[in-house]
């Protein structure tokens, strides 16, 4: 791939925890080979890679210096037009200089209040025209704030690049095993025919964190877990796993398979939470009733899913940090054995982090016994395939080829935001670190416990 990649916040955790360890095994298994690396910052430091090292796994000095060779520093102030002068003449000598063609990445790793700013920076410079090579610009989410802030935003984005050129960046979708989700469904005939309400009993999507908002304080403070998190990887979650079958596996018609199901969920409870200590974070304001723990009984309404609870959790200084979707079926009468009738209902638990893979659930008679005992079959892809793309490899492969299904469109975020959007606060029960709120099992059906542990 001959391209040139501008990363715009350089010299933040994102550039230095995801993108230049992405970057780096991109290098190491040839998917990079003829390419430069722009790091654009108001400070120039030239730290940006030595700081990353420590994220990279079996650092090889061969491929770090490669990495190194082609990564060059520019400092800027994304305000200023100037600026971007000076950023397109770096670049066009840069891509002369390395006799590269053109073909440009500008990947957005900043604050969403300077993702306008930015866009009409670089369509000023000519950076939206393609000219026998291509444009590609990635957002980091969020983007937007409610449903009013995000129709602006792409709207002011839009009048800059084409919307085929506008790459959302949810990191949830390059994973490994949501891209799998699909597959799972549709090609396993044991699953599609018995995956709808009269099969399922409910669904609970989990993302769970061990850990606070660290220095992301006040960031995370603006935005809280509704924001941060349902918004997007919870809600895309659950349109893949609810989405009706598609023709095929284009972007457009995953895209309308998932918009279809968002358009018809809403949230029926919810229940609110702050952990202990939360307001003394820094940058957290001391009176902040910004909530850090959410769960909600949403439900999808439409043939397929009618009356199915869908139940999402999520939360920082949780007990794990997990991230999974836990199909569980309804439970078969107990006539046809007599008197046994303590057997669990079948399971299906797709584990996203920290392992990948699937854990089956069924029921099997105990040897000698009339005893019923569930047996758990296992698939660990993360145990098979120990060197798999991570999720920003996956994604950052993706742009350079072109391909948008792994990232979000325009109305499927302003579809999520309608839903957020008419979620109102209640109140905000505090809870201890490594617990949840008592009052967030009240959500949930008689008999159903939330599955913040794989089983």
């Amino acid at each position: 791939m001959n391209c040139t990649i501008v990363i715009l916040g350089a010299t933040g955790d994102l550039t230095k925890k995801k993108l230049i360890p992405a970057l780096y095994n991109l290098i190491k298994n040839k998917k990079l080979e003829k390419f430069i690396v722009v790091g654009v910052a108001r400070d120039r430091s030239q730290n940006i890679l030595e700081h990353s090292k420590k994220f990279i796994k079996n650092l090889d000095s061969k491929t770090f210096n490669i990495l190194k060779d082609s990564f060059h520093y520019f400092s800027a102030n994304f305000q200023n037009k100037a600026s971007f002068v000076n950023l397109k003449k770096f670049i066009l000598d840069l891509e002369k200089k390395n006799t590269l063609p053109g073909n440009r990445l500008f990947y957005l790793a900043t604050l969403p209040t300077h993702f306008e700013v930015i866009a009409n920076q670089l369509g000023e410079q000519g950076f939206n025209k393609k000219d026998n090579c291509w444009h590609r610009v990635v957002f980091e989410k969020p983007f937007g704030s409610n449903l009013k802030s995000a129709r602006l935003l792409n709207r002011g984005v839009q009048k800059v690049f084409k919307e085929s050129q506008i790459f959302r960046i949810d990191h949830y979708l390059g994973k490994e095993l949501v891209q799998n989700l699909s597959i799972l469904r549709f090609t396993n005939i044991f699953l599609e025919p018995i995956w709808n309400k009269k099969y399922i009993d409910n669904i609970q999507i989990i993302l769970s964190e061990n850990f606070g908002v660290g220095d992301r304080g006040s960031f995370y403070d603006k935005y809280g877990a509704l924001k941060d998190v349902v918004q997007n990887h919870a809600l895309q979650l659950l349109a893949l796993t609810a989405m009706e079958k598609p023709s095929s596996l284009s972007t457009k018609v995953i895209r309308e398979k998932k918009l279809s199901v968002l358009k018809k969920t809403k949230l029926k409870k919810s229940v609110f939470g702050q952990y202990e200590g939360y307001k003394k974070e820094n940058g957290v304001k001391p009176n902040s009733s910004t909530e850090t723990f959410f769960s909600g009984e949403f439900q999808i309404n439409n043939s397929r899913w009618k009356r199915t609870p869908f139940y999402i959790l999520t939360g920082k200084n949780l007990k794990n940090k997990l991230v999974l979707i836990h199909v569980e079926f309804k439970k078969l009468p107990c006539g046809l054995l007599k008197g046994v009738c303590d057997f669990i209902p079948n399971h299906l638990t797709i584990e996203i982090q920290p392992k990948e893979g699937f854990h089956l659930h069924i029921n099997a008679k105990v040897p000698g016994k009339k005893d019923i005992k569930p047996v758990k079959m296992d698939y660990c892809q993360s145990c098979v395939e120990p060197n798999s793309p991570k999720a920003y490899e996956n994604l950052l492969l993706d742009v350079f080829q072109g391909n948008k299904s792994s990232f979000i469109h325009a109305k499927e975020v302003e579809t999520s935001w309608k839903i957020i959007d008419k979620i109102k606060k209640q109140t905000i029960y505090t809870y201890k670190k490594g617990t949840i709120p008592p009052q967030a099992n009240v959500i949930l059906k008689k008999d159903v416990r939330w599955h913040l542990d794989v089983d």
